[in-house]
């Protein structure tokens, strides 16, 4: 009874944390290519599991790999962004139509340490 007891114990303390890693929280601060070098920050929530992240009050698609997440969303102004983050160093590419308009850099929330 005891070692059924202790397995399960263990199980939860190993699946646990898994359950709750689909969601991931990243900050990223880009600055605009263009002659003002303008920063823009932004929080983005990505469910791993269903392949969908969430900036600025939108939901959209997105390919999310080990390596990569890749999305493309309208932020309001009519004009699709495409967005690139490598997940291993954290830089972070926007393009439009006109080619790249912000890079940046993106790191990983830990909700283990708030703020």
């Amino acid at each position: 009874m005891r070692a059924a007891f202790g397995t399960i114990v263990v199980a939860y303390f190993i699946a646990a944390p898994l359950l709750h890693a689909e969601e991931i929280v990243m900050s990223c601060t880009v600055e605009e290519s263009g002659p003002s070098h303008a920063r823009r920050m932004w929080e983005l929530k990505f469910d791993q599991k269903n392949q969908l992240v969430y900036i600025a009050k939108t939901t959209s698609t997105a390919a999310i790999t080990d390596s990569k997440i890749s999305f493309r969303v309208d932020l309001g102004n009519g004009v699709p962004l495409s967005f690139a983050i490598d997940r291993m160093t954290g830089l972070i590419r926007v393009t439009g139509s006109a080619g790249s308009l912000y890079s940046g850099q993106c790191k990983v929330n830990d909700p283990s340490h708030p703020g």
